[in-house]
């Protein structure tokens, strides 16, 4: 979720609880933009840089920052399909 900046709700969402990188603002097209796309100068404008991980790389952080996690509650496990699996060794 993204939230404009000075939302009333900006500062009261429970569940995601809202972080400073997704505040937005609204902006305007503008000549290059508008020219480009053939929109009005004045269309509002929502800008944001997205960043996707590959399936592999979700998968690797998720066992790590499980690892981290069950280390911290000094659990002695193994990931293995990504559930935690007690290390008897």
């Amino acid at each position: 979720a993204l939230y404009l900046r000075n939302d009333p709700f900006e500062t009261s969402d429970a569940v995601f609880g809202v972080k400073n990188s997704l505040l937005v603002d609204i902006g305007k097209a503008g000549p290059d933009y508008a020219r480009k796309y053939g929109v009005a100068e004045d269309h509002a404008l929502l800008a944001y840089d997205f960043v996707l991980v590959s399936e592999a790389e979700t998968r690797e952080l998720r066992a790590q920052n499980s690892r981290i996690a069950l280390d911290r509650l000094g659990r002695k496990v193994k990931i293995v399909n990504g559930l935690p699996v007690p290390d008897l060794d």
